[in-house]
């Protein structure tokens, strides 16, 4: 992540876009090609201008959400798209406070902004100044506006960060992939779990989120790919997110995340991995027994494969 003012990137100047880009999906990236372009075009370094912090956790804490992707992973996910500098602002009362002009003024002397990329429904500051506004004051701000394209997708659904965590909530990978334009990626760390999995011939293991505030998809069985540091290959698993109500009872409420790796029998206590969610398999049930259990198991461990 970068955050800097290093006074030669300012005396260059850049092109930039600003936004929450959480979880730089397609439409995100539709409108990081308008900006490639346009630096492109002017001969300058091209920058995203985003927040650790959604601004709803300010504004109304009640309603901020889940994020898709850390601080971290979305500056990988802009750098990957081309974008040069990645500058993180702190969504505080005294940047909410901050007129239209205050702030494109701020994003000029600060960080050099000479022109930025906006959306149709881009608004800036406190009172909400709208893109058409902010281009008929550039004289005066110093940051000349300029409009994206419109972004059209296959989806039925507008494409947003919202609409992705509604699917994700509602346990459609595959839909929030499709709007992402990639797998929806879950990291953790790998933790001590009860070891029963290895006992009934399904040794899974036990995943606490690296992020408490990133999303974790509604419960149930999934086909996964798994990433595990350390490790150059990509291994195809399936995860549990849910309760195992077969063998903590029907009244546990304590969710658990737990994958089981096909073909890999490695030691990875402690280390991190990236869970790539592909297909949702199935709802989590309660079984009449373990047997019963392993049995279904098998069927989803070949529905994963073939996912």
């Amino acid at each position: 992540m970068e955050n800097s003012d290093v006074n030669t990137a300012v005396n260059r100047g850049c092109v930039a876009a600003v936004g929450m880009f959480d979880g730089v999906h397609a439409g995100h990236r539709s409108l990081l090609s308008d900006l490639r372009d346009a630096g492109q075009e002017m001969g300058l370094p091209v920058a995203v201008i985003t927040f650790r912090n959604h601004p709803l956790s300010l504004i109304a804490p009640e309603r901020s959400p889940r994020l898709l992707s850390t601080p971290d992973d979305k500056a990988r996910l802009l750098h990957d798209a081309g974008v040069d500098r990645v500058i993180f602002e702190d969504f505080t009362p005294e940047f909410r406070a901050m007129t239209g002009v205050e702030f494109l003024k701020m994003l000029s002397l600060k960080y050099g902004v000479k022109a930025l990329v906006a959306g149709f429904n881009n608004h800036f500051g406190s009172d909400r100044m709208d893109a058409a506004t902010a281009a008929a004051r550039s004289r005066e701000t110093g940051v000349e506006i300029i409009p994206s394209r419109e972004f059209r997708h296959t989806s039925e659904t507008a494409v947003s960060s919202s609409a992705v965590r509604r699917l994700l909530e509602s346990g459609d990978v595959k839909g929030a992939s499709a709007m992402l334009g990639r797998p929806y990626v879950l990291s953790g760390k790998v933790v001590t779990g009860k070891q029963l999995g290895r006992t009934i011939g399904f040794p899974t293991a036990n995943i606490s989120p690296c992020n408490p505030s990133v999303l974790v998809p509604a419960t149930g069985v999934y086909a996964v790919d798994v990433r595990v540091a350390g490790f150059d290959n990509k291994f195809r698993g399936m995860m549990n997110i849910g309760c195992r109500p077969t063998v903590d009872g029907a009244d546990c409420a304590l969710v658990s995340l737990e994958v089981n790796i096909f073909d890999f029998s490695a030691d990875i206590y402690g280390r991190t991995v990236e869970i790539e969610f592909l297909k949702r398999i199935r709802d989590e049930v309660a079984f009449p027994g373990l047997d019963a259990l392993k049995q279904r198991l098998s069927l989803d461990r070949e529905a994963a494969r073939q996912a």
